[in-house]
């Protein structure tokens, strides 16, 4: 899943201290795919992934609304850009992960997510010039080989057959669209706040998701909308609020202490899947698991 800092006020002091809040915001981030995995069937991925952001937007506005209003300028005059955030950021990935977790449990598709730090490295030395040590490189090569292990199950005659879980399959342009995400946020242009860009780019995503909802008809929104809690949940709980207890942490801890955390979604999800919708961790995706961190720890070194 791709993270935003966003220049926002403090929360008050009442609602949880620093570090609480980022691990209630990675909690609340892996609760989305458990309520995805958990309703498989009965919602349209784009239909849901077009509730969440409105509700979010609305969530969002107040707090950045007049930053907005003040950027406006500047955010009309980048409009392709902020067009192509809320592409990459907010409407594909999260619609490829609900029709993913549709077909696949939470756990792996939160595993294959993980994978987004090393298609950011390459895209980051391929297109933006940063260069990658050897140990980045061989953490790399490891972080993959994890992920091609939980894609086979550890199971030869996956391999062999090429049978892959579709909604494995459905992580692969999710985590390639976060990856796009995260080096659209790197060259993001002077004198635009992160906040005001996020509020922009849902607007954009909403716009873009629009012609998806009426294909599929707009039935699938009063559908989604009969599931009101879940609807709510990742409306305001799985994206404005992570997002501002995210922000939180960010601001008083540093990135490098709480990106680590982003890692430990996969534990989460686990125990919510088991639970709540009885799912516990296979032996394939607690190894893959393993192999997969170890390489993004060995990739984080220099």
């Amino acid at each position: 899943m791709t993270t935003h800092t966003l220049q926002l006020p403090a929360a008050p002091g009442w609602l949880l201290s620093p570090q609480a809040g980022l691990v209630a915001a990675t909690v609340f981030w892996s609760g989305n795919f458990v309520v995805g995995r958990a309703l498989r069937g009965e919602f349209d991925p784009v239909a849901l992934n077009f509730w969440r952001w409105l509700i979010a937007a609305l969530v969002l506005a107040p707090f950045v609304w007049r930053a907005f209003a003040a950027q406006w300028p500047v955010l009309r005059a980048h409009w392709p850009y902020v067009v192509a955030l809320g592409f990459t950021g907010l409407a594909l990935p999260h619609a490829c992960s609900y029709k993913a977790v549709q077909t696949t449990t939470a756990v792996n598709a939160l595993l294959l997510l993980n994978l987004t730090p090393v298609f950011v490295a390459l895209g980051a030395w391929r297109l933006l010039g940063r260069p990658l040590a050897r140990m980045q490189c061989a953490g790399i090569a490891v972080s993959l080989l994890g992920a091609g292990s939980i894609l086979v199950r550890w199971d030869i005659d996956v391999l062999l057959g090429l049978r892959f879980n579709p909604g494995d399959l459905w992580m692969v342009p999710a985590v390639l669209a976060s990856s796009a995400h995260a080096l659209l946020l790197k060259r993001t242009p002077d004198g635009v706040a992160q906040g005001p860009l996020l509020l922009a780019s849902m607007f954009a995503a909403l716009v873009l998701m629009a012609p998806a909802v009426l294909w599929v008809g707009v039935g699938s929104l009063a559908a989604v909308a009969t599931m009101w809690p879940a609807a709510l949940y990742v409306g305001v709980f799985a994206s404005a609020i992570a997002f501002l207890l995210w922000n939180r942490g960010v601001v008083n801890l540093g990135p490098e202490r709480a990106a680590p955390l982003m890692y430990l979604m996969p534990v989460y999800a686990s125990v919510l899947s088991a639970l709540f919708i009885g799912e516990g961790v296979q032996a394939y995706q607690f190894a893959g698991g393993a192999i997969v961190l170890a390489g993004l720890w060995m990739a984080r070194s220099r």
